[in-house]
């Protein structure tokens, strides 16, 4: 055998080779950008429909809010129309029936005056900007905290306010009412379990930002163990039948869609301090 010639061919076979190889690499590449391809479309198949959905979603919990909260007037103005007889027909009643009288009547104005809040917010729903008013913080946490009034004069729990640094700035009130309703009310329910209960609510201003603190001297949280807990949904840091879990939740989502933060700093057994932080403008 010659071994030229067996070289040779040795040489065209290698040749032939490499060039069924160039073809196959050239298949493979064509047929994973295929498969690319249809990945990326089996996705944005994926992403519209969930889309829909979600618009879906959206445009149903609109129509029942707008239900729950025109459907609400009309009981509340009875309620509010039947108070007003009440008071009328009540002959030489005792100071202790008016004053419930009177908390009952504010209770109703305040319940009107946040559906209607939701109304407008929901009316400007494709513009903050509609809902950004001056508030006075001074009247808002008197607001809040007389819709909490039977709850507090049962806790015994005194509330302290200073807001001479600052009161009145731009922001959200509907949501900066739930936002600190949520808070006060948590504070109030672990407050309650010390032997003299005690909030303090200030403010301060600090490089373009309002800074509400909320301080209590409650029970405290192990934040090593329970911070996840404290914003999580459902999820509760103390094992009891108390609040729903979704509280410190809705204010974390809060700030997150109308422009904040929430600080926290807790110690077990010493107490909880929230700070709310907005921008200033």
């Amino acid at each position: 055998m010659n071994p030229l010639k067996t070289i040779e061919n040795l040489k065209l076979d290698i040749k032939k080779l490499e060039i069924e190889n160039e073809k196959l690499r050239h298949e493979n590449s064509h047929l994973t950008e295929k498969s690319e391809q249809l990945k990326a479309l089996n996705i944005k198949k994926t992403i519209e429909a969930q889309d829909a959905q979600l618009i879906k979603y959206n445009k149903e919990l609109e129509q029942f809010t707008y239900v729950a909260t025109h459907d609400l007037k009309s009981p509340l103005a009875n309620i509010q129309g039947y108070l007003d007889l009440l008071e009328i027909d009540l002959i030489d009643p005792n100071p202790e029936i008016l004053d419930s009288l009177k908390w009952l009547k504010y209770s109703v104005s305040e319940a009107r005056q946040v559906i209607h809040e939701l109304t407008n917010a929901l009316k400007a729903r494709n513009s903050k900007e509609e809902l950004l008013k001056v508030i006075n913080l001074e009247e808002l946490v008197e607001s809040i905290l007389s819709g909490m009034r039977s709850r507090i004069l049962k806790s015994n729990v005194i509330f302290i306010c200073d807001f001479t640094e600052i009161n009145e700035f731009h922001y959200y009130p509907v949501a900066l009412r739930s936002i600190l309703q949520n808070i006060i009310s948590n504070a109030i329910q672990y407050s309650s379990e010390t032997d003299f209960p005690e909030v303090k609510i200030t403010t301060f201003q600090q490089n373009d930002e309002v800074k509400i603190t909320i301080v209590d001297n409650g029970v405290g949280i192990d934040l090593d163990t329970n911070e996840s807990k404290v914003f999580g949904l459902f999820k509760r840091v103390n094992n009891d039948d108390n609040g729903s879990g979704i509280g410190m939740y809705i204010v974390n989502k809060l700030l997150e869609n109308y422009g904040g933060k929430l600080e926290l700093k807790s110690e077990l057994g010493k107490g909880s301090e929230f700070t709310v932080i907005i921008p200033y403008k």
